[in-house]
């Protein structure tokens, strides 16, 4: 395998904080959520060597590796140092409509699934230097939280719902776009900070973790769409047309929450199951 530089290997995890909307990071209470179970479903081998990475003394200048559930902070305080080598590199956000070709929402193949695949090959290498190696664990953690955001997999011609204006139920103004809905409300009316919702998540991993850890990152992709495309969009007051923006703000109900929330609480414990396997199968 070509290793990867250090220098490039934090430009990719960089690139993930510079692009348009489809890049911005899911609530950082969901990361830290993701993490905290994986943890839990670590073998003593695979926890015990992502102690010993973590606790290296490793990192970024001004960008501490303390946890894993500091993924997302540390891809924050990167994207702070603002190199000038960044580029952009989108989320697979697959269209909802029409079969397409993977080279319009991942071109030449740089896109967050497709880094999240050479970054576990990057931690599965024992060759692979340990400065890189720590890196590697933490953009692990990070990007498979992020690609169970319902709306980093899908796209409706509208910037993966930020065009979309809804009111939230009992409001009578325009207060959010269905993207930071799905990127924030639903998260804070699901899990509440990391500690409270961590019970929420982990009683759904302990039921379904044997069926959830199967598969490999483009069926996680796949799942993730239709999550957006049936429940995200498909349930909206006035589900939109294909590649069509509505003209109006969609209302938000108590319905679309009551079938939201539980759907946002799924998707996190499924990416903590998920990082937990790969991390098991990867530092074994």
């Amino acid at each position: 395998m070509v290793r990867t530089s250090l220098l490039a290997l934090v430009a990719a995890v960089l690139l993930l904080c510079l692009s348009p909307v489809r890049a911005r990071a899911w609530d950082p209470e969901a990361d830290r959520v993701v993490a905290q179970l994986a943890l839990e479903r670590l073998t003593p081998s695979t926890r015990a060597q992502v102690s010993a990475l973590l606790g290296s003394g490793v990192g970024v200048a001004g960008c501490p590796v303390m946890g894993l559930d500091d993924s997302a902070r540390l891809v924050s305080c990167l994207h702070d140092q603002r190199a000038d080598f960044m580029r952009d590199l989108p989320y697979p956000a697959v269209p909802l409509c029409g079969a397409v070709p993977p080279a319009r929402w991942c071109p030449n193949g740089r896109c967050a699934s497709q880094t999240l695949k050479r970054f576990i090959g990057e931690l599965k290498d024992p060759a692979t230097p340990q400065p890189e190696k720590v890196l590697a664990l933490e953009a692990v953690a990070y990007l498979i939280a992020e690609l169970h955001q319902p709306l980093h997999a899908a796209d409706n011609a509208d910037r993966s719902g930020e065009r979309v204006r809804v009111t939230l139920p009992g409001a009578l103004k325009v207060k959010a776009n269905l993207y930071t809905v799905w990127n924030d409300d639903l998260v804070a009316s699901a899990i509440g900070t990391a500690e409270t919702g961590l019970p929420y998540v982990r009683a759904l991993a302990d039921a379904h973790g044997a069926d959830w850890s199967r598969g490999d990152v483009d069926d996680w992709v796949a799942e993730t769409h239709d999550v957006a495309l049936h429940t995200a969009y498909g349930r909206l007051p006035d589900p939109p047309a294909c590649n069509k923006t509505p003209g109006h703000p969609e209302r938000l109900t108590a319905d679309y929450f009551a079938v939201a929330v539980p759907a946002v609480r799924i998707q996190l414990a499924k990416a903590g199951v998920r990082l937990a396997s790969v991390l098991n199968a990867t530092l074994p």
